[in-house]
């Protein structure tokens, strides 16, 4: 019945983007009463949350699995599998981004710090290689910058694209962009 509630929700979820149901709506939705609703969860808060949770980590599982593919690559083709890799993460759990970040960028900033966190070591491993000359700190800040940019990049290329873009010309341009931070 979890499980029922929580897909319920993303359905609603997918169906009206940006709009937080009720819990009148998610009983409706799942057919259940409003008294099993709340007997799974305190309220939608409370499943968006579950929700938000579940995704930050498939993001990330999916985010190091695309920088462990990256890591012998050239350059290019390693920037344009690690876009490719978040783009299409943040493209799965759209529906619950949507709700979950509506409502102030620095919730989204908290989140992405959730993702970054585990994957600093990795992060670490392709700005090293192409700027070696660079020191620790140095080093340490430019990966800030860049998985900070690279975040950004791939939310706008999966949630706000035009319809009429290129996705993949989109991500080939994010990596170029991100490239050119490194100034090789």
């Amino acid at each position: 019945m979890r499980r029922r509630l929580l897909d319920g929700t993303v359905s609603l979820l997918r169906n009206h983007p940006g709009r937080r149901p009720t819990t009148q709506q998610l009983a409706d939705h799942a057919h259940v009463s409003i008294g099993t609703v709340y007997r799974y969860f305190a309220d939608i808060d409370a499943i968006i949350e579950e929700l938000r949770a579940t995704a930050i980590g498939d993001i990330t599982m999916s985010l190091a699995a695309g920088v462990g593919r990256a890591m012998d690559a050239d350059p290019m083709a390693a920037m344009v599998t690690i876009v490719e890799t978040l783009t299409a993460a943040f493209e799965k759990h759209d529906a619950v981004l949507r709700v979950s970040y509506s409502s102030a960028e620095a919730e989204f900033g908290q989140a992405w710090a959730e993702v970054e966190e585990p994957l600093l070591p990795l992060a670490r491993i392709l700005p090293n290689r192409l700027r070696p000359d660079l020191d620790a700190d140095a080093l340490d800040d430019l990966v800030f910058l860049t998985m900070g940019a690279t975040a950004n990049l791939c939310l706008r290329i999966a949630l706000l694209r035009p319809p009429q873009a290129d996705r993949a010309a989109l991500i080939a341009t994010a990596a170029r962009m991100l490239l050119a931070a490194f100034d090789v």
